[in-house]
């Protein structure tokens, strides 16, 4: 009489296994990559929502205004600013003469580590953010 197999045999789960921690190899790094890019992203934003008020009132002034944060009044050469985000800080200065000017992000914690510099040459009109020590593969795209 034949007997049916129920269930698996040993080679079978221990292939399953292997697979399984195979896949698990290769996939944990590329999420890290994953998340350290998002935390990078913070920086890019936090940058992005001040570019615009700087780039105005550098035109309308010709001279490159200080960032207040939130809680602090600004005076007659300062611009409201909300400069810190959970991984990452602006610098609270553009360093430059107008219209060459740079917006320093730092990144404070989180998965990187450096700072992340946007530049602009024509008084804000457009802006370059490749410089800076943060590793290229975790920036965005436009960043590069």
């Amino acid at each position: 009489m034949n007997t049916v197999q129920k269930g698996f045999t040993l080679i079978e789960l221990m292939i399953v296994v292997a697979i399984i921690g195979i896949l698990a190899a290769i996939a944990i790094p590329a999420y890290n990559d994953y998340i350290t890019r998002s935390q990078v992203s913070e920086a890019i934003t936090l940058a992005g929502g001040v570019k615009a008020p700087i780039a105005e009132y550098g035109a309308n002034e010709s001279d490159w205004p200080g960032l207040v944060g939130p809680t602090a009044t600004p005076t007659a050469s300062q611009i409201n600013a909300t400069l810190d985000g959970k991984y990452s800080t602006l610098t609270g200065s553009i360093a430059g003469t107008y219209p060459t000017g740079t917006v320093t992000a730092t990144m404070n914690s989180g998965r990187t580590s450096g700072t992340i510099l946007f530049v602009t040459s024509d008084g804000g009109a457009s802006w370059d953010c490749t410089g800076g020590t943060v590793e290229m593969k975790f920036r965005p795209q436009a960043c590069r």
